[in-house]
């Protein structure tokens, strides 16, 4: 009789912890939410292909989802707070979202701006992410020009003394005090030495010396 009450006892027990393991479970469930919306493509992609390599990231990773066939996803099992939901794939770049979940599962969608954070643009949920193009991993070579040459430093410093000698006369013809002032201009003289004398000297080792010339006749006439 002992034997059976022990045994009434021990089930009763075991019956007992798994049902307030199931309702721990259930107010657990009961306070994760799902954060779901679509994902547009350009026209001319197919999303069935597309979606097979995507996948929705929220807080860099730290809850995944997957993308349908009809572009439309859903991730479950969210905790309340602050996300940063990002379309993680490799042929085009989508601009991340915040999403805002309360403790009553209320959601709010807005911009993410990092650098003016006060500054709140909400967004409809449930959300709709939009690609801003395809993604770039390379840069494109930069090809050879006529502008680049004819904006070079070197040609602009050949090019403007020309147009400047080639438009001024013309300027002054109409002007005849502006004639008579730069006709009554002088440059400073500037002495400058002779080139060919100058390499002579350096490739010769220095300017000949002067023979000075012997006095004769001199002392002859003064001992007469």
């Amino acid at each position: 009789m002992w034997s059976i009450n022990l045994v009434f006892l021990l089930s009763s027990l075991t019956i007992l912890c798994g049902a307030t393991e199931e309702l721990s479970r259930t107010e657990q469930t009961s306070t994760l939410f799902s954060v779901e919306g679509e994902i547009a493509l350009p026209a001319s992609r197919n999303c069935a292909k597309w979606s097979a390599g995507a996948r929705v990231h929220l807080n860099h990773g730290q809850h995944v989802g997957f993308v349908r066939q009809d572009c439309t996803f859903r991730v479950d099992f969210v905790p309340s707070g602050t996300y940063i939901v990002q379309i993680e794939n490799t042929d085009f770049v989508f601009e991340p979202i915040r999403v805002d979940i309360t403790s009553k599962g209320k959601m709010r969608a807005r911009k993410l701006t990092i650098l003016q954070p006060n500054n709140v643009n909400t967004l409809p949920y449930p959300l709709r992410l939009s690609s801003r193009g395809p993604a770039r991993y390379f840069r494109k070579r930069e090809e050879w020009r006529v502008t680049d040459m004819l904006f070079s430093p070197m040609v602009l410093m050949l090019v403007i003394p020309l147009v400047v000698m080639l438009i001024l006369p013309k300027m002054t013809a109409n002007d005849p005090e502006l004639k008579r002032e730069m006709e009554n201009m002088q440059m400073p003289k500037v002495d400058m030495p002779d080139v060919g004398e100058m390499m002579a000297n350096f490739f010769g080792g220095g300017p000949a010396p002067t023979k000075k010339k012997a006095v004769t006749g001199g002392a002859g006439q003064r001992r007469k």
